[in-house]
């Protein structure tokens, strides 16, 4: 059975969620703290934060922005496709 992907991110423009089920991929663009976490979370806990929903586009943007931040490789095909 698939599950339905939701795409959020903080007020502020900060972190981005790829939530699907209980698992939650998180991308964190502050500069003093740039991440990229694959975890567990309750539902509920998400709604707690108090984020917006965002596009599949806006959160795969912040991926290559967080993979720019952290200084990790990037291929070609990545950055075309996400363009």
């Amino acid at each position: 059975m698939s599950q339905e992907t939701i795409f959020m991110k903080s007020k502020g423009g900060g972190q981005y969620f790829k939530c699907q089920g209980d698992e939650v991929k998180i991308i964190c663009l502050y500069e003093f703290n740039p991440l990229v976490e694959r975890t567990r979370m309750r539902p509920d806990t998400l709604g707690k934060l108090a984020c917006d929903p965002c596009t599949e586009s806006e959160f795969r943007e912040a991926e290559m922005r967080v993979a720019r931040l952290l200084d990790l490789p990037v291929t070609l095909s990545e950055a075309t496709n996400r363009a």
